[in-house]
C-alpha cells in the first residue's frame, strides 16, 4: 500500500503542478490580450483627436469663406453694372 500512495500523491501533485502551469499560462495570455486591446483603444482615441476638427472652427472657416463668397459676388454686380453702362454710352 505504501508504493501505491506514493504514486497516488506523485500523480497528484502532477496535476496540481500542470494546473497551475495551464491557469498561468491562461492569466498571462489575459494579460496579453488585454494590452493588445489598450493599445487599440489608444490608437482609436488618438485617430479620432487627429480627424476631429471642432464644431466653432469649422463655423468659423465657413462663415469665412461665406464672406469671401459674398464679397466676389458684390464686385461682379459691380463690374457687371459698369459693364453695361458703359456698354449703353456708346
Amino acid at each position: 500500500m505504501d508504493a501505491d500512495l506514493k504514486w497516488v500523491i506523485g500523480i497528484a501533485i502532477a496535476m496540481a503542478t500542470t494546473f497551475l502551469t495551464t491557469m498561468i499560462a491562461a492569466f498571462r495570455n489575459l494579460a496579453g490580450r488585454i494590452s493588445t486591446g489598450n493599445r487599440d483603444i489608444h490608437k482609436r482615441i488618438d485617430d479620432v483627436k487627429e480627424k476631429y476638427v471642432r464644431r466653432d472652427d469649422l463655423d468659423g472657416h465657413i462663415q469665412r469663406l461665406d464672406g469671401n463668397v459674398r464679397d466676389l459676388r458684390e464686385e461682379m454686380r459691380e463690374n457687371h453694372r459698369q459693364l453695361l453702362e458703359a456698354l449703353s454710352r456708346r
